[in-house]
């Protein structure tokens, strides 16, 4: 059974590696954001079925990182809370 201090180690290991992964899906959101601006710059003036689906799924992509982003913060808070009391 691992000790006390072992235990908060792999906590802060695991935290930290999760931070790694916000701030990646935080570059992955910037380089959509970047696209979603070129695609919609590139789209002015069509109103092509093709060209707003691409916009349509580049923007929930887009949510759907800030939704990652979101819940991994939370899971890091979580797990801070719980170094905290342990």
């Amino acid at each position: 059974m691992p000790s006390v201090e072992e235990v908060k180690m792999q906590v802060a290991a695991s935290v930290d590696q999760a931070g790694r992964a916000v701030v990646t899906i935080r570059g992955a959101g910037d380089q959509l954001d970047e696209a979603l601006s070129r695609l919609r710059l590139t789209a002015i003036g069509s109103a092509h079925p093709s060209i707003v689906d691409a916009i349509s799924r580049l923007e929930q992509a887009r949510s759907r990182l800030d939704e990652a982003q979101t819940l991994a913060l939370s899971a890091v808070d979580a797990a801070d809370a719980y170094r905290a009391i342990a």
